[in-house]
């Protein structure tokens, strides 16, 4: 923990410090830390705390090959964005001996289409469209604003998701099981069924090894509001060194504390469609404050978006736009809203149809398939139309 504060966090709370003090009308040094921060440090260090802890709690025994031990914390598909995989599993499918499963690589082989698909054809697609409006959001249509939020959330989804599955399929062929990561997070219909599907391996390190500890659910009312407030903060400062990402993370607390809802099973048609548009909706209005580079800028992001609004020809054709600069926009626009129903249509039939990829499966998604009109759908289109070398992943950054 000292290792990650001194790298990611020092500036961050030296700079809050000096901040207040010079408020405060006391002189404050100057003092920075100008250094690289290491790749993957935030994922490989929730890795060795948790192994750390679970021996602690004596939920394991230490490893006593310093190699297997390496090879867990160093796993190289992992390191760049995760998933944060537990000791337990991962080690103990390296102790049992790695060997070669053509039903596990058929997965392995299938979940990187999948990937490819979220990533190249559409994270890529979006990532121009969302850096050109955020930069300069005042240059462009209240419209535009509003577009670029909602495909932020798209291209946040997609990119992270889909390095997620690249990394998981990549583990499968070399014999590894990898814990799931995302379960269509945005058909979710309430907030905590959200965080349920959205970053797993995060939000249940959090709850093991946070929430739990300081009581979970086992403590009167208010310290669990508390307590769901503290590591929903520690989330937002996980992803990022300033204040906009504990705000964030603030919001989210506070909607998971307000929220008192559950799912019913046999709710009619249109009250899931609404629940679910309502979480999407208000899951992506949060976002501003994880795109924006400070809270003063997600705050003239909101203003921007949410006044002069207007919906007249000349606003539609200036927010599309961004996407190419030229008259090929318009196709740009078509093409990337068509690959994105394809991807919703694909994931409301792994969650309300015969799928295999359900909210009740395991873990480690044990007989993950694409159909074969999938398989070949994908697989031609990130041929075709897939963007290559486009962008890094967005995730790589926290």
């Amino acid at each position: 923990m000292g290792i990650l504060f001194l790298f990611k966090y020092f500036d961050f709370f030296r700079a809050s410090i000096a901040a207040f003090l010079i408020w405060a009308g006391l002189p404050a040094d100057s003092l920075t830390l100008s250094i690289a921060l290491p790749v993957g440090i935030s994922y490989y260090t929730f890795k060795m705390i948790s192994y750390a802890v679970d021996i602690y709690t004596g939920k394991r025994g230490a490893e006593p090959h310093a190699g297997y031990y390496l090879v867990y914390v160093l796993f190289f598909p992992q390191i760049l964005a995760g998933p944060i995989e537990r000791s337990e599993s991962f080690l103990g499918q390296i102790r049992g001996g790695l060997h070669y499963d053509s039903a596990l690589f058929a997965e392995g082989l299938q979940r990187l289409v999948l990937g490819l698909f979220k990533k190249m054809l559409i994270a890529n697609r979006l990532s121009s469209y969302v850096d050109t409006v955020f930069a300069s959001p005042d240059s462009y249509p209240a419209l535009a604003a509003l577009m670029a939020l909602v495909f932020y959330s798209f291209q946040l989804y997609c990119d992270f998701s889909g390095y997620s599955d690249i990394v998981i399929g990549m583990g499968n062929l070399l014999g590894i099981r990898s814990r799931k990561n995302f379960n269509c997070p945005y058909f979710a219909r309430n907030i905590k069924d959200f965080w349920a599907r959205w970053h797993i391996s995060l939000s249940s390190w959090l709850k093991d090894y946070v929430y739990i500890p300081l009581g979970g659910n086992r403590v009167s009312k208010e310290r669990k509001v508390l307590n769901v407030m503290f590591t929903f903060l520690a989330s937002g400062l996980w992803h990022g060194n300033t204040w906009n990402f504990l705000v964030w993370g603030g919001i989210h607390g506070v909607w998971n504390n307000l929220n008192r809802k559950r799912e019913c099973s046999d709710c009619g048609v249109l009250r899931m469609v609404w629940q679910t548009l309502l979480t999407f909706l208000g899951v992506t209005a949060t976002w501003v404050f994880f795109r924006a580079e400070s809270i003063g800028k997600a705050f003239a992001y909101y203003r921007r978006m949410l006044f002069g609004f207007s919906l007249s020809l000349a606003d539609i054709q200036n927010s599309i736009l961004p996407f190419t600069s030229d008259n090929t926009c318009a196709a740009y626009f078509l093409t990337v809203c068509l690959f994105l129903f394809l991807l919703l249509l694909y994931e409301w039939g792994q969650v309300y149809g015969r799928g295999k990829l359900r909210a009740g499966e395991g873990a480690y998604a044990e007989g993950f398939s694409l159909s074969n009109f999938w398989l070949a759908l994908m697989a031609a289109s990130i041929v075709l139309f897939g963007m290559f070398g486009e962008s890094g992943f967005l995730y790589a950054q926290f």
